[in-house]
């Protein structure tokens, strides 16, 4: 017999998933641009629909797989379209360093599920971390039109809009009663909103749309790279405004996250995005004026002042400069270094799927052999530090590709969202030390998708390139 849970899975999965084959088969990047445009809202619909609905918690949980049917269905049609080119070219493109490295993770993976003492955990952790990977295979596998890119980017804005305007307005007025009535809650009845104390006071840090303040942290880092970049990339005036105006809302989005890893990410993506421009800026001020020359200098100690008052004003930077002062007895420092020394002398891990803390309801059943925070560091709990390494081999080697395509590119959008994945990406990387993030599936498909385009830009262009000529003929 069925339960309610399976049969309301496979009624979503299949509908979800017919829907976006009907959709995709003209238009795949469009469809792929509605998961990146509304996965941020998946956690709030998932709350809303548990205490306004009136539904079971198994349909409420099966609606929230909608996004899983749509990588599938996406996936389906990469694999039909790579099947058409072969069947046409009739020659297997060969492997780049970045496809067999992340064969190599695959692999590493798959050996860990198989020895796992627990197949059923081990299968659910590993699925964990394929699935938002499918985002970044089919990134790589359709060609957007640049109204489509340019649509998606605007959008994609608009939702960071509504994000952090949702965070301040819960930052500002919601209590607890307002969370718990509005459904931020574990299944274990804490809320998803921790406290943290900042000047001496207890604050209830908002999590907006998404799974709790340290995804929205780093949601905002990679909102307000994106507005950066491309604000630096106008001359309009009125965009100018637009983009000055929401990169210090998604600062002070930031700021109420009152996130230490998002902060850090902010700190490690600014560096990140000077590394991008560095060359340019450099050979610009060596053959401006000086007066060009102050203008610029002025505009960057603006730009520092007002991310200093907007940060400052949360407490975050207080907040920051306390960690510091304690680093050594923090508590995320003290788990890292306790799992380097465990790594150490056990560089097998501990097995996949019995690492904890997972958020998936079958790994919290299942309890753990070990305790750790920090995404990469359960990589190599769970996959052995050969399997971490060959993560990091591949992340290194796309971002490597990521910034080349970003210096050769010419369209605006297609370098704001490359410099995106190249500041998000290692931004991101530096939080995952701490903060089991990669469990966050809105932030990964944002990631993802970002590293996919980011690593096929270059092509993109070329094809864009490609059919303006036939385009003008006919």
């Amino acid at each position: 017999m069925i339960s309610d849970f399976a049969a309301s899975s496979v009624l979503v999965v299949g509908l979800v998933g017919a829907l976006t084959l009907l959709v995709g088969v003209r238009r795949p990047f469009a469809a792929l641009g509605a998961l990146v445009l509304l996965i941020p809202f998946r956690d709030f619909s998932t709350r809303w629909l548990n205490v306004h609905s009136g539904l079971s918690v198994a349909d409420v949980t099966a609606i929230g797989r909608w996004w899983f049917a749509v990588i599938g269905a996406l996936l389906i049609l990469a694999g039909l379209q790579w099947i058409r080119h072969l069947r046409r070219v009739r020659k297997v493109a060969p492997l780049q360093l970045a496809d067999t490295l992340l064969g190599l993770v695959v692999v590493f993976a798959g050996a860990a599920t198989l020895a796992s003492p627990d197949r059923y955990a081990a299968f659910t952790s590993l699925r964990g971390y394929l699935q938002p990977i499918g985002v970044y295979l089919i990134a790589r596998s359709f060609t957007p039109g640049r109204t489509e890119l340019r649509l998606l980017l605007y959008g994609w804005l608009g939702v960071g809009l509504v994000m952090a305007v949702f965070g301040l307005v819960q930052a500002i007025s919601w209590t607890e009663t307002d969370y718990r009535r509005e459904g931020y809650v574990r299944q274990s009845g804490e809320l998803v909103v921790p406290h943290a104390g900042i000047a001496g006071r207890p604050y209830l840090r908002p999590a907006s749309t998404v799974s709790g303040p340290n995804e929205l942290g780093l949601d905002m880092v990679v909102l307000l790279s994106m507005a950066a970049l491309w604000l630096v990339s106008v001359r309009r005036s009125r965009s100018t405004l637009a983009l000055a105006f929401l990169a210090m809302l998604f600062t002070a989005g930031l700021g109420v996250s009152a996130s230490r890893s998002g902060l850090l990410a902010f700190v490690v993506a600014t560096a990140a995005m000077a590394i991008l421009y560095w060359n340019a800026m450099v050979n610009r001020l060596r053959s401006a004026e000086l007066q060009s020359r102050v203008r610029f200098l002025l505009a960057v100690a603006a730009a520092i002042a007002i991310v200093a008052v907007l940060l400052g004003s949360s407490g975050l930077i207080t907040l920051g400069v306390e960690t510091v002062r304690s680093f050594a007895q923090q508590y995320h420092y003290l788990d890292s270094v306790e799992a380097i020394r465990y790594l150490a002398e056990h560089p097998a891990g501990v097995g996949m799927g019995l690492v904890e803390p997972k958020g998936a309801l079958a790994l919290i059943e299942a309890g753990g052999t070990y305790h750790v925070e920090g995404s990469l560091f359960q990589i190599a709990m769970e996959m052995g530090i050969w399997g971490l390494a060959a993560w990091l081999a591949f992340w290194g080697v796309a971002l490597a590709r990521i910034y080349r395509n970003f210096q050769a590119l010419n369209n605006i959008h297609l370098r704001v969202l490359t410099g995106t994945a190249f500041a998000g990406w290692l931004g991101s990387l530096v939080a995952f030390l701490f903060l089991p993030l990669m469990q966050s599936i809105s932030l990964m498909v944002w990631l993802w998708f970002l590293l996919g385009l980011g690593y096929q830009s270059r092509s993109i262009e070329a094809a864009w390139q490609a059919a303006e000529p036939a385009q003008a003929r006919s």
